[in-house]
């Protein structure tokens, strides 16, 4: 799900699903959790703090193909 207004704008995250399904996981994803997103391939770029608190409660695939990158302060985030 994309929605135009967030286009311009930069990502506060940046999520990578390693798979050869990771477009769909990652649209499945937001079409349930109805977030404002933008999907390209296998990165998901969320623009809000929201997003990524229910990408973490809801995300139902494996954490191990799982990358998230915080923008605004350059750095990764692990999910332990």
């Amino acid at each position: 799900m994309t929605l135009p207004n967030y286009r311009s704008a930069e990502p506060m995250y940046i999520i990578m699903v390693r798979s050869n399904q990771a477009e769909k996981m990652l649209r499945d994803w937001a079409q349930a959790a109805q977030c404002q997103v933008h999907i390209e391939g296998n990165r998901m770029r969320l623009f809000e703090q929201h997003s990524l608190d229910r990408f973490h409660l809801d995300w139902p695939h494996a954490w191990e193909n799982v990358v998230i990158w915080d923008c605004w302060n350059r750095r990764h985030i692990y999910n332990d």
